[in-house]
């Protein structure tokens, strides 16, 4: 009876705290700034320790974004997404080594934009966040450009859809 109960209860505490996927991709982009913010000081404070830790939760949580694009989708977006996630995963590993700030800033600036892009698309148009939507810059900027790149296409004009290489 009491082995009821308590599957019962978690079963409920589990079913109350369901969190949108697209809410949840946000989440781990903003864990993720925390992330590499204090690996750079762990950097700058010639602190390995905190570095370390701080460097290898954001990889963990890069690899879960790149996880959570769908195997089968071959689409420019989530071609795009990966090229970025891996480009970010390769630097990043090589900062014990360089121990170079600049690594970690670029990837934040990256995610940065990753972030922002996500929050005035996939976020607005399933009900999250209020305001007018601003406009997305153009695939001229850095992120863009360099995901591009990595998979070895011209940056074209418009914006890409994120959202739809992503599993929700």
């Amino acid at each position: 009876m009491v082995m009821h109960q308590a599957s019962k209860a978690y079963f409920q505490a589990q079913a109350s705290v369901k969190i949108a996927p697209v809410k949840l991709i946000q989440m781990l982009y903003e864990r993720l700034l925390i992330h590499l913010d204090c690996a750079a000081e762990g950097l700058l404070e010639n602190d390995p320790k905190k570095r370390g830790e701080h460097l290898s939760k954001a990889i963990a949580i890069i690899t879960e974004l790149n996880c959570s694009i769908r195997m089968e989708d071959k689409s420019e977006p989530a071609r795009f997404l990966r090229g970025m996630y891996e480009a970010m995963l390769i630097a990043l590993g090589t900062v014990p080594v360089v121990q170079d700030v600049e690594v970690i800033r670029l990837a934040r600036r990256y995610v940065q934009r990753l972030k922002t892009i996500w929050e005035e698309t996939a976020m607005l148009e399933n009900g999250f966040g209020g305001g007018e939507r601003r406009p997305v810059r153009q695939p001229g900027d850095a992120v863009v450009q360099a995901a591009m790149e990595q998979i070895g296409k011209p940056a074209k004009a418009g914006t890409a859809d994120l959202k739809v290489c992503l599993m929700a």
